[in-house]
């Protein structure tokens, strides 16, 4: 089934709404167009609707716009819901006509994220004491889902791609002895881990096989695949499925004669090129769900960034990839710009000579205002991500429907405020029978 929002019943006319609307200038300049960390260069928020930035700028504390923002698009919410309304009223009622139906669009063409009902596997504290919160709740969620479909397709044999430390595959092996699980991932220590995982609860080889090889489309690895399932039909999984590892599961998927069903989420997937949408630049999970906790901390830190970039740019200096170090931000750093600008410098080997002091004061001085635009602009961008990724899930969805495949399911797996990207893309091949 693929649970569409509710005034949709039509997957074409569904998917020609929201490639319309996140083709859009707007949309392209929130979701990559231009970074926040590159706002101050390419003029960012005077890009924006004005009636947007002045009504946003008569707000006295800048953290109430952001909660009001992603308050607004909100699954059964209303446009005006939070707790500090009574405080606020006038300048909610106030809010331009433009903002508010573009609110409403970008909730109306998001699918849905009220996850389904479904069976949930007890874990052990052999299994749950390695996982945190969330990932306890997905891996509850994810291995009763798969064994469900298993049973009821009698597959004996599980294909778990991108496996990582081997939190499902080591779960489903541990909880169901009959199941053979093959997981799959290209780095050494992931698997490494996995298979020491494995060994402290107990779980033999015979059941559970590693491989260490990237998902990379290549025929050695489907070969490796189909050596390992001897003749039996497969599932194939994947938990978070991101970058081009999602495009390479469905290949797999669709060229493979072993591998009969497909069930993968996705965390940050990219578009087939065909596609109208991108999800560059877009926040982490983490981030989407720290985005519900503006914090002054935060704020700060992105305007700092967003100034240094500024001044990178003016001055010319240009720092590739490759050049940009991991560097830990500490509490002396955030004294002011001139201490935070002063520390990536040293990290960067950008001598003082070329930045003053005088040069990084006068910078935050005239950037002074942006500490809660930037904030603001981070989270449009946030606000974004539920019809990005829908473009996304649907992309998949007539991939695989161009396939000729007997069903084909999108929907939401996991409790969204736990896991805020929780679509699943599910499919098996024509064999006949019913799903």
């Amino acid at each position: 089934m693929l649970v569409l929002p509710s005034h949709y019943t039509d997957p074409k006319k569904y998917t020609d709404d929201l490639c319309e609307f996140i083709a859009t200038p707007l949309i392209h300049q929130l979701t990559g167009g231009i970074h926040v960390n590159d706002s101050l260069i390419y003029g960012a928020w005077e890009s924006l609707p004005q009636d947007w930035t002045r009504y946003w700028s008569s707000w006295t504390d800048h953290r109430l716009v952001q909660q009001d923002l992603l308050d607004s698009i909100e699954d059964r919410a209303k446009l005006i819901t939070t707790e500090y309304n009574e405080n606020h009223e006038e300048l909610l009622q106030s809010r331009p006509e433009t903002l508010v139906a573009w609110l409403q669009k970008l909730y109306s063409l998001a699918l849905p994220r009220i996850e389904r009902e479904g069976l949930l596997a007890e874990l052990p504290d052999a299994l749950t004491r390695r996982m945190k919160t969330k990932k306890v709740a997905e891996i509850s969620k994810a291995t009763a889902y798969v064994h469900d479909v298993c049973q009821r397709k009698e597959i004996t044999r599980v294909v778990d791609m991108g496996s990582g430390q081997g939190y499902l595959s080591v779960s489903l092996a541990y909880l169901f002895p009959h199941l053979k699980i093959l997981a799959i991932d290209g780095s050494e220590s992931q698997i490494a881990g996995s298979q020491e995982f494995a060994t402290s609860v107990g779980v033999p080889e015979s059941r559970l096989a590693h491989i260490v090889h990237w998902i990379d489309g290549s025929s050695n690895l489907a070969q490796k695949i189909e050596s390992w399932a001897d003749g039996h039909k497969c599932m194939l999984v994947g938990l978070h499925a991101c970058g081009n590892l999602s495009d390479h599961m469905l290949r797999y998927f669709v060229s493979m004669p072993c591998i009969e069903t497909l069930g993968r989420d996705f965390e940050k997937a990219r578009p087939h090129p065909e596609c109208h949408g991108t999800d560059d630049g877009l926040p982490s999970p983490k981030q989407l769900g720290k985005a519900r906790r503006p914090t002054n901390g935060n704020q700060r830190r992105r305007l700092y960034r967003a100034i240094l970039e500024k001044v990178l740019y003016d001055k010319g200096i240009t720092i590739t990839a490759e050049q940009r170090p991991a560097w830990g931000i500490r509490k002396s750093d955030m004294i002011d710009f001139t201490h935070f600008a002063h520390r990536a410098m040293e990290c960067l080997g950008i001598n003082r000579t070329e930045i003053t002091t005088e040069d990084l004061k006068e910078y935050e001085e005239r950037y002074r205002d942006y500490e809660g635009r930037i904030p603001i602009l981070w989270t449009l961008s946030i606000l974004c991500c539920k019809v990005v990724e829908s473009v996304i899930a649907m992309d998949r969805y007539w991939y695989l429907e161009e396939q000729g495949l007997e069903k084909v399911e999108v929907f939401p797996i996991f409790d969204s405020k736990v896991s805020p990207r929780n679509l699943i893309v599910v499919a098996q091949k024509n064999k006949g029978g019913s799903w």
